[in-house]
């Protein structure tokens, strides 16, 4: 029923708009000047800043971006079916790696969505001068645009605000401060959020005594205090951001010093085993932009310290198995950008990234299974990036536009030895654990690796008439294995199952013999807009994907005899194609004020061609239809978001089948000159639904042995109703 309600939506979004040249102005998040990209303006960001804590909540705008939900401020983005690493996601110019074995700390997780300035998102096709070591398109998250006051004045300005959810008991604030001359200015940006657990919409969890009593009876007999029968256990978080920049402007030059500090006490996590209980990381990034008599030339250097740890916060019910994380990411770029005549410019560049990581784990003494020794985890692992490229931007005619680029990287990556809790044991909790046989193995390897990686772009634009354009792309994009993928060792079930980017439980092992992911990509976006190109516009994005060693996993063993296993990172061969959609109309102005309808639609379907199974954690068919209206200080949206059934899953790892669902979302926001309200209710009828790609829930309970509940994906969160306020002064 819902994919004939969608493709009925599909037909009405394509019917012909001819009539509405006449219509008055409507504003268009979509491409911009650059060919093959979409933008979220500053406006949209800030109607979002109170209804969530999460940046990657922001990117579904786009059509062709979902979150696979993991921590409530650490979502992962996807881009038509690639996610995480498979991505270039760069925040102020930093090509950031998450530092964590359950990649808990994602490079947009260090960023409140009130502490952003724009978004640029690069659908499938990653130009080569934003950067490589991706196959899935780009996202560049900029939080300083630094403005100045007119000559000899000086200007102070800011902002506050601060908002509360009801689900969770969600609340958090956040202040701007800025002074400015002509030529300095300097920014200070602060955030914080906190929240509880989340609730369903309705009791999921099968076993145990009622909610009211707020205990549950584990299947083996014992009890806990743990959470309500509706409770989404390992939703809680608290965090605090900071964000000192300056920046100096020259006659013909921008400079400008950031200083970026987060400090998270805790996030836990409902498709983890354990909980983010650290999270510290110090950033510093340099950048230079000179104007010469010959071109532009940008220079940057960046730093990235993180000192991160997990281990098992009071409601899951595991002897504590300390994990600590510790990296160092330095960078360098540097580029020009020189205009070979009135219709074409060339911009080369260079770019080198070193980054270390440790990753162990302390020993418990109190365990029979994690002593006497530091379990090392990835030991002294290096992955170092030194990269070329040239891009070449020509106007060919008024109707064609061409931006062709090639990028050049080598990727060296190593680890030092390692070792396990025990190196004589070979049975002990959860299984035989071969920590000496497997160790031993691994540091008598080769661990030493070079990829020469080699990115090639084609993309075009052609304007054929007022009311048509077209974007289409051609592509070869590389990505190399990161640390955990190459170098992680144990397959003993309790330490493989610490090892996990997706959330569905298992556990994974690395591969020294992985080969870099390449993958060829065709892509097009048609777009029939009005002739002034404001009054309505149809965006319709076709694209496919073939990936050589695609980065998919080979079963090894179960966990415990149960429903999760071990498995080992392979290289297969894979396809990934679909269509994403959108549309935007003026319906009306007139007395009640102005009407807007908004839809997208996005279809993935991703296969892994060795094996004929689905590729794991693909969105299934969805859209979302938004019908807002304007009238005097009144900014407000009625959206419906519509799923369909996840049937489509991977048996391999198997993954989990979810219902279809529909939900509606209201907004409304009030200005009176320098002080904006806002307020909503997310999922007004309270709909109980499955997160498609949410993993499977193992936030509760006895988590490594998965005793608390049964196998089951990640409830949604039900109804929510949230008020906020910013005031600029």
């Amino acid at each position: 029923m819902k994919k004939k309600l969608l493709v009925s939506i599909i037909a009405s979004i394509l019917s012909p708009a001819v009539y509405a040249d006449s219509l008055p102005q409507i504003e268009v998040i979509g491409s911009a000047e650059q060919i093959n990209q979409q933008q979220i303006s500053k406006e949209a960001i800030e109607t979002n800043t109170s209804s969530t804590s999460d940046v990657v909540n922001i990117l579904k705008q786009s059509p062709s971006v979902s979150v696979n939900q993991a921590g409530a401020i650490s979502g992962f983005p996807v881009i038509r079916g690639l996610a995480d690493d498979r991505l270039n996601v760069q925040v102020d110019g930093m090509q950031l790696l998450s530092s964590c074995p359950n990649h808990m700390n994602t490079p947009l997780s260090y960023v409140s969505p009130s502490q952003v300035e724009s978004i640029e998102i690069y659908p499938g096709i990653t130009p080569v001068s934003m950067g490589g070591d991706s196959i899935g398109g780009g996202i560049a998250v900029k939080t300083n645009d630094p403005i100045f006051a007119p000559k000899g004045k000086q200007i102070t300005e800011g902002e506050i605000g601060g908002y509360y959810r009801s689900n969770g008991e969600a609340f958090g604030g956040d202040v701007r401060v800025t002074t400015a001359s002509d030529k300095l200015n300097l920014t200070y940006k602060g955030s914080y959020a906190k929240s509880g657990n989340y609730d369903a919409a309705e009791d999921f969890k099968t076993v145990g005594t009622p909610a009211s009593t707020n205990t549950t009876i584990f299947t083996d007999g014992t009890e806990g205090s743990v959470s309500d029968l509706d409770e989404v256990a390992g939703t809680a978080y608290e965090t605090k951001n900071h964000n000192l920049s300056m920046a100096y402007k020259g006659d013909d030059s921008l400079f400008k010093a950031t200083v970026i500090k987060q400090d998270t006490p805790y996030q836990q996590y409902p498709n983890q085993r354990m909980d983010m209980t650290k999270n510290e990381s110090t950033k510093i990034n340099l950048s230079l932009e000179k104007a010469m008599s010959w071109g532009d030339i940008t220079l940057q250097a960046y730093n990235e310290n993180v000192d991160h740890e997990m281990a098992f916060m009071d409601y899951k019910r595991s002897a504590q198995m300390p994990m600590d994380t510790e990296s160092t990411t330095q960078g360098l770029k540097a580029s020009a950008l020189i205009p070979l005549n009135e219709s074409s410019e060339v911009n080369i560049g260079a770019e080198l990234q070193t980054y270390t990581l440790d990753d162990y784990w302390s020993p418990n003494m109190d365990s029979m299974g994690m002593k006497p020794n530091t379990f090392l985890n990835i030991n002294n692992g290096t992955r170092d990036r030194y990269a070329l490229f040239a891009e070449l931007k020509q106007d060919i005619s008024p109707e064609w536009k061409t931006r062709l680029g090639a990028r050049y990287e080598r990727v060296n990556s190593n680890a030092g030895d390692v070792q396990g809790y025990n190196g004589d044991r070979v049975l002990g909790m959860w299984g035989q654990t071969n920590e000496g046989t497997e160790s031993a193995a691994f540091n008598a390897s080769d661990r030493s690796i070079t990829d020469d990686n080699l990115n090639l772009t084609a993309l075009a634009n052609y304007k054929s008439s007022d009311t048509f354009d077209m974007d289409f792309g051609l592509a070869r994009q590389v990505r190399s294995p990161n640390l955990y993928e190459r170098y992680t060792w144990s397959t003993w079930g309790m330490a493989a199952i610490m090892n996990n980017f997706y959330g569905d439980g298992h556990g994974y092992v690395g591969n020294l013999n992985l080969k870099p992911e390449t993958a060829y990509t065709l892509s097009a976006n048609m777009n029939w807009h009005s002739a002034d190109n404001k009054t309505w516009d149809i965006q319709v994005m076709p694209y496919i994907s073939h990936v050589d060693n695609y980065i998919d996993a080979e079963f090894i063993k179960n966990y415990m005899g149960g429903d999760f296993g071990v498995y080992k990172y392979v290289n297969e061969s894979a396809r990934i194609y679909g269509i994403d959609m959108a549309s935007k109309r003026k319906l009306a102005e007139n007395k009640l004020g102005s009407w807007n309808l908004k839809t997208k639609i996005n279809y993935t379907r991703g296969v892994n061609l060795d094996t004929d199974d689905n590729l794991y954690n693909m969105m299934p068919l969805n859209a979302t239809i938004g019908l807002e209206h304007k009238i005097n200080r009144w900014n407000n949206m009625v959206e419906v978001v519509m799923v369909t059934d996840k049937t489509e899953v991977s048996e391999n790892r198997k993954e989990l089948k979810t219902a279809g669902y529909s939900l509606v979302n209201f907004k409304t926001s009030y200005t009176i000159k320098d002080l904006r309200l806002d307020f909503g209710v997310d999922n007004l009828f309270n709909v109980a639904y499955d997160l498609p790609t949410g993993g499977a829930y193992t936030g509760e309970g006895g988590t490594m042995n998965i005793n608390g509940v049964p196998l089951m994906s990640v409830p949604g969160a039900g109804r929510s109703i949230y008020a906020g306020f910013n005031l600029k002064f």
